[in-house]
C-alpha cells in the first residue's frame, strides 16, 4: 500500500511586521518643486556672479575715464594760457617789459632795485631800536 501523503497549506495569518519589511510605497521625501528650486538659484546665483564682476569693471573703467579726461581739460587749459602768454609776449610791449624786469633788465637810464637789497640812504635812515636796561 502505498501512503499518500497530502500536504498541508498553510493559512497566512496577517503578522504585523514592523515598518521597514511592509512593501508599501514610500512617501516622497522632498517636494517635486525642490530640484527645480535649487535649480534656478543656482542659475540666478551664476547670472548675478558674472554681471556683478562685470559692473565692477565697468565702474573701474568709468573712473579711469573720468581721471584722463579731467587731466585733458588741465592740459588743454593750461595749453590756451601759454599761447595767450606767448601771443602777448610777442605783440604787447608791457607784457615784454614786465618779463625784462623779472630777469633784472631795465631800459637806459634806469637802475634797477631788487626786494632784497638795501642802498646805503636806507641803511642809513633806518632807525635803532632802543634797548632796555
Amino acid at each position: 500500500m502505498s501512503k499518500v501523503t497530502v500536504k498541508r497549506q498553510r493559512v497566512r495569518r496577517p503578522v504585523n511586521k514592523p515598518l521597514r519589511w511592509r512593501k508599501e510605497p514610500r512617501k516622497k521625501v522632498l517636494p517635486s518643486w525642490i530640484p527645480i528650486a535649487s535649480a534656478v538659484t543656482l542659475v540666478l546665483m551664476l547670472v548675478l556672479t558674472v554681471n556683478y564682476r562685470a559692473y565692477s569693471e565697468f565702474s573701474r573703467e568709468a573712473q579711469t575715464f573720468e581721471e584722463l579726461n579731467s587731466k585733458i581739460q588741465q592740459a588743454t587749459t593750461e595749453n590756451l594760457s601759454m599761447q595767450e602768454e606767448i601771443y602777448y609776449l610777442r605783440s604787447d610791449p608791457k607784457t615784454i617789459e614786465r618779463e625784462a624786469r623779472k630777469y633784472g633788465l631795465a631800459r637806459s637810464k634806469e637802475q634797477v632795485s631788487r626786494a632784497g637789497d638795501t642802498d646805503k640812504a636806507e641803511q642809513s635812515a633806518k632807525p635803532a631800536f632802543p634797548t632796555r636796561k
